[in-house]
């Protein structure tokens, strides 16, 4: 089994990356943007230099587990919320309550990627559907620690019969881009089947399997407990951080670019010391990111690069 360094700053190493469900309780309406947000994740990683190992998708929310250095997450994070929101707003005209943000936390343990890839991956069954990951059809559950020749979920109709897939190079550009809701390109070998991009295209298997090297043992964190996912969700609340009345997170600023600076309008200072004055009121008073972004007049995903 490989082992990694797991304090980087921009070496290679494994995120999670996910999503706030209260704040897209439309992210997903029906079973086309199922597919769609399905395809992305594909369509994003061919054009960003990530290895994805788990993911799944809900009505409300996503959780994925990568592995890549922080900038190729945060392109990844880009690209997906990019493509997103181009589908959203082109087939309902608004972006109201699906306008997607994903964090991306950087993984710091053995034991707390255990507890990540398999929390990318039951949160359907979790959540209250009534349907167990490896057979749930919007997340990568059913493809750990099978038997070879397993046909995937993906592969077959309702009627259980096998569908066999077609090679993305051999459909026109219009024909690719209505199925996989976007411009970017994928591999030429890369297979379709039911008008799904499939992950075994761009999933490493291989990768997750070895992070718990035997079944019985991914069948144990598969259980999970209530610490593991606590101490998950804890520390995506620390990401997200805390939202203030915006009167007062305008003063907290005025008083940071007052002792940095000496003047209150962030408006009079460049890029690089906006992100300065970003840092340092993450560092005060825990400021979320998106709030952050609205104070020093940055893009929200050039923020999050740096705090």
């Amino acid at each position: 089994m490989m082992t990694y360094d797991f304090h980087y700053p921009e070496q290679e190493g494994y995120f999670h990356l996910c999503s706030d469900g209260a704040l897209t309780p439309r992210l997903i309406t029906c079973e086309e943007d199922f597919r769609v947000a399905f395809n992305l994740v594909g369509v994003c990683a061919a054009n960003s230099d990530v290895t994805i190992l788990s993911f799944s998708i809900e009505d409300t929310h996503i959780h994925s587990l990568m592995f890549g250095t922080k900038s190729s997450c945060a392109h990844y994070k880009t690209l997906y919320e990019e493509s997103w929101a181009h589908h959203v707003g082109r087939v309902r005209g608004t972006r109201e309550g699906a306008d997607l943000t994903l964090e991306i936390l950087p993984v710091d343990s053995q034991d707390y990627l255990m507890s990540v890839g398999t929390y990318t991956i039951t949160q359907p069954t979790k959540d209250g559907k009534q349907i167990l990951p490896y057979d749930y059809m919007w997340g990568t559950g059913s493809m750990y620690f099978r038997v070879p020749g397993h046909i995937p979920v993906w592969c077959m109709n309702a009627r259980r019969e096998i569908i066999p897939p077609i090679i993305a190079g051999n459909l026109s550009r219009h024909a690719r881009k209505e199925i996989l809701c976007s411009h970017r390109p994928v591999p030429d070998s890369w297979r379709i089947c039911n008008g799904i991009l499939l992950p075994d295209n761009y999933v490493d298997v291989q990768a997750f399997e070895q992070i718990y090297r035997t079944a019985n043992c991914f069948r144990v964190f598969l259980a999970s407990n209530r610490n593991r996912d606590l101490a998950i969700k804890e520390r995506i609340a620390a990401a997200r951080g805390v939202a203030l009345e915006d009167a007062e997170a305008r003063m907290h600023c005025r008083i940071v670019v007052k002792e940095m600076f000496g003047f209150t309008d962030v408006r009079r200072l460049d890029a690089h010391k906006r992100v300065l004055v970003a840092q340092q009121l993450r560092k005060r008073i825990h400021l979320s990111a998106r709030q952050i972004a609205a104070l020093v007049r940055l893009p929200y995903s050039e923020v999050c690069k740096y705090i």
